[in-house]
């Protein structure tokens, strides 16, 4: 079995897989700089607080933006989160030139090794579940 791919930061290997790589899309008649903004915006139902994340000139503001409370977010938002994420991911991977590097990945595991997140990634420790690894082994299944 092939060794596990671990994606992260902008100097390592596979950033294109990372949801802050500068790689956008059109949706909802609105272009969105990376998938992170597109994440993001879609917690809130506010239109206005969505298109402040959605300009935020860099996804690190996204995110920032999007981890804020001090607007509400959409009621059911842990319920739709990996259907969003999905939606995202295969219209960033609509994009040839990343459908090729997920496709060289060949039937690696996919590893998001992010430190701090244990939903997305891999966690410190490791025993994050991941999810954004898996949504993109899904993909890459569906694009072989």
């Amino acid at each position: 079995m092939n060794e596990p791919i671990y994606f992260y930061t902008k100097s390592g290997p596979f950033y294109e897989l990372s949801n802050f790589a500068p790689y956008g899309f059109a949706l909802d008649g609105a272009y969105w700089p990376t998938v992170e903004h597109y994440f993001q915006a879609q917690k809130f139902t506010d239109a206005a607080y969505k298109e402040r994340i959605r300009t935020a000139k860099k996804p690190k503001e996204a995110r920032a933006l999007g981890q804020s409370r001090q607007h509400p977010i959409h009621p059911e938002w842990d319920l739709l989160r990996e259907q969003v994420m999905l939606k995202a991911l295969r219209l960033k991977f609509e994009n040839p030139k990343l459908r090729d590097i997920l496709r060289s990945t060949g039937q690696a595991a996919l590893v998001e090794a992010s430190p701090f997140d244990y939903f997305w990634g891999a966690g410190h420790d490791g025993s994050g579940q991941n999810r954004l690894g898996r949504l993109l082994e899904q993909i890459r299944q569906e694009i072989q």
